[in-house]
């Protein structure tokens, strides 16, 4: 079961920009919060899962904090299916600790457990892919090259196809115009997809912290696909 198209982009419009969906009910439709608020945004050292909260696997270097970034056109750009974040989104800097963030989730909290309402791993340039089963994921209008780290994600009623987890890094071994291959190791065996399937994928981002390190998604990286 998947959204419409257009209901998919105006239902992400409302969350994301406070847009009313017309329509629904009556030609008014559903409207804006009075006060639009914010979407918080976290980080996580691991996938937080489809039934986490904003708190499983966060980040927890010293300093850290979830980023409010308004319910808006500024804070976001809806296009079609999409949502982007419309600028950079900046945590605080690190004042202690080691680790990786792999991950982000937005939600409505700014501390605390806090719903998820969109999760994805760190990842730029992302688009979408069909895969069959000869181990060749077909990417349109993409821009990998041989050894770019990647990292693939699922969307709404869409799997993806056997022999690929979302949220692991894989390398890209091969590539010839909108197809590529994968391996799980830098130069390794090609991966063995056994059953078809699609998703998004895109350049692995993830961030190391330490100590006056600055972590950053950049304007346009953190994407939300509905359908």
């Amino acid at each position: 079961m998947a959204k419409g198209n257009t209901y998919a982009g105006e239902s992400l419009a409302h969350l994301y920009t406070n847009t009313a969906v017309a329509n629904v009910g009556d030609a008014s439709g559903l409207q804006p919060s009075a006060t639009a608020g914010s979407i918080y945004i976290a980080l996580h050292t691991a996938d937080p899962g489809v039934g986490g909260s904003q708190n499983t696997s966060e980040a927890a270097y010293t300093s850290y904090a979830r980023v409010a970034v308004a319910r808006s056109g500024a804070g976001f750009t809806q296009t079609g299916q999409q949502v982007t974040n419309a600028a950079d989104i900046t945590f605080p800097q690190a004042t202690g600790g080691n680790e990786t963030e792999t991950h982000w989730s937005t939600g409505t909290a700014s501390s605390g457990a806090g719903k998820i309402l969109h999760k994805g791993p760190l990842q730029s340039g992302a688009k979408l892919f069909t895969a069959v089963v000869a181990d060749t994921l077909t990417v349109p209008s993409n821009a990998f090259v041989v050894d770019d780290r990647v990292v693939a994600e699922a969307l709404p009623g869409v799997s993806l196809p056997t022999g690929l987890t979302g949220g692991t890094v894989y390398w890209v071994k091969t590539v010839s115009g909108n197809d590529i291959t994968l391996s799980a190791t830098q130069g390794g065996a090609t991966l063995d997809i056994t059953a078809a399937g699609g998703g998004k994928i895109g350049l692995s981002r993830q961030l190391a912290v330490a100590n006056l390190v600055t972590p950053r998604i950049t304007a346009g990286a953190l994407v939300i696909v509905e359908g």
